[in-house]
């Protein structure tokens, strides 16, 4: 009972994360476990305890353990019980209404399921219920929803120390560049870090800039690089620009992707030395790759014109769009190098981390005070980079990713030829997506996901898009596609 008093009343010498549960969490914990068997106990303990969203107190808490006590729960019950507890303290319906009363709405915020813990590819809610997991936090959580591993590294290095500034050289940073050579294109050696994706994005746009001597960019129809400023500029979508005035910059102007001819156009237009692009484009385009003989295309145009690339790996990298073993880089599998290249997301296994990886002579045009980052490269984020990036190179995520994409668009293909509504699957490595005829299909189906136990949020319009971490297994892909059918036939 000693487990069941520390987990209503915390002990702040082994939790200070936590606060103190509340009769309303509690309550719902039993409803989970014990369904209709719970009314009886939430009427006994009512009258001990305080209003709903009140923290227990330490009498409070040592009255409910005595009640455990003689109620003579089950083992199994009683284990569940302490267990959802320890996950989480607070009740699904204040997580809820805190976030709406405090949250800036700068997104719509996803009820359906409140996480709390994870297992390799799998999260479990409040409620106890177990999904799997396609969307892997954009790509951020490749090697799962949590790491021991990696827990175990932040917390070595946040004993000895917590944070550093950029430009102070640290042994965190210089054990991770001892070992990430081998997975970079060649030539890309020069790496500034920072913390968010979009945040490198405007790094990399200012380091171009400087390299160049010139401002005029070319951004492609249907681009997303993300939510800060100058990342917001080179986004395609007019709604993420017009509220900050972006949407008439003349330094940006947006070509067709895959189509060279309109590249062309637009060079010729505004005498522009600089391109970004994303090789799969994702968000705005419901994971598009872009065609091989496009890429050869631009990369020629580049060397004969003396421009600049920028590619924007942020959410392709480390493995995701993988198609064949090596391909740790969109870039690899095109066969091709650009001049900087933006990445992020699984970077630090889901611990915030990015970089601009550029060469040696276009870092070169970068000057003292020209830029600077108080947590880019911190220590945490250095030791959580080394390990997940030794830990992808371990475990051969490439190879991993080659083969479960290669079942999971048969099993796309088999839907196509079964059910009419879907069509159009694509995607590159596990980057996909498929059409499901509209956006409201779309959100019938991922709604019937959820209630058969996976979790898949990502669309664009009537595509329907899944990132899965890049350890699913063959058997957990089977599972999914077996539930993708299931929810598919029950509603569409």
């Amino acid at each position: 009972m000693e487990r069941l008093k520390k987990a209503l009343h915390y002990d702040r010498s082994t939790h200070p994360e936590r606060t103190n549960a509340t009769p309303e969490r509690l309550f719902e914990i039993l409803e989970n476990v014990l369904g209709t068997k719970a009314q009886m106990h939430i009427q006994a303990l009512t009258p001990l305890l305080g209003p709903p969203q009140m923290p227990v107190n330490d009498k409070q808490a040592s009255q409910i353990v005595s009640y455990f006590d003689k109620a003579n729960f089950d083992r199994n019950s009683l284990t569940r019980i302490i267990e959802q507890l320890e996950y989480s303290e607070i009740s699904t319906a204040e997580a809820i209404a805190l976030h709406h009363q405090f949250k800036i709405p700068v997104s719509h915020p996803e009820e359906d399921i409140i996480p709390v813990k994870g297992d390799g590819c799998w999260i479990m809610d409040t409620k106890g219920k177990w999904y799997l997991d396609m969307d892997s936090n954009y790509s951020a959580t490749n090697l799962g929803m949590a790491n021991e591993e990696i827990a175990l590294g932040l917390y070595n290095q946040a004993r000895t120390l917590i944070s550093m500034k950029e430009d102070r050289i640290q042994i965190a940073r210089t054990r991770f560049l001892k070992e990430i050579h081998s997975m970079m294109p060649e030539g890309l050696t020069q790496f500034y870090w920072q913390n968010s994706g979009g945040e490198a994005v405007d790094k990399a746009l200012k380091i171009a800039k400087a390299f160049t001597g010139t401002t005029k960019v070319i951004a492609f129809k249907n681009g997303f690089h993300g939510r800060t400023h100058g990342a917001v500029a080179v986004t395609w979508n007019e709604k993420y620009r017009k509220p900050f005035g972006l949407h008439n910059s003349d330094w940006v102007q947006f070509a067709e992707f895959n189509n060279i001819d309109s590249v062309k156009q637009m060079l010729n237009k505004t005498g522009a030395k600089i391109i970004i692009l994303e090789m799969v484009q994702g968000e705005e385009a419901g994971n598009r790759p872009a065609k091989q003989e496009f890429v050869d295309a631009l990369w020629a145009l580049a060397k004969e014109k003396g421009l600049v690339i920028i590619d924007d790996e942020v959410q392709a990298g480390f493995g995701r769009t993988a198609v064949k073993r090596g391909d740790w880089f969109a870039c690899m599998s095109y066969g091709v190098v650009p001049d900087i290249m933006v990445i992020g997301k699984s970077f630090g296994g889901g611990y915030p981390v990015t970089a601009v990886v550029t060469k040696k002579e276009i870092s070169e045009a970068m000057q003292y005070g020209y830029d600077g980052s108080t947590f880019g490269g911190n220590p945490m984020a250095m030791t959580a980079a080394l390990i997940a990036t030794r830990q992808m190179r371990e475990r051969d995520i490439t190879f991993n990713v080659v083969e479960r994409s290669k079942q999971m668009m048969e099993g796309f293909k088999r839907l196509e030829s079964t059910y009419p509504v879907v069509s159009d699957a694509h995607g590159r490595g596990l980057m996909v997506a498929f059409s499901l005829g509209n956006a409201e299909n779309v959100s019938l189906v991922q709604k019937a996901l959820t209630n058969n136990g996976i979790k898949a949020s990502l669309s664009t319009g009537p595509y329907i898009r899944f990132l899965p971490p890049t350890i699913i297994t063959e058997g957990e892909t089977d599972y999914f596609l077996n539930k993708l059918e299931k929810a598919i036939a029950s509603v569409l």
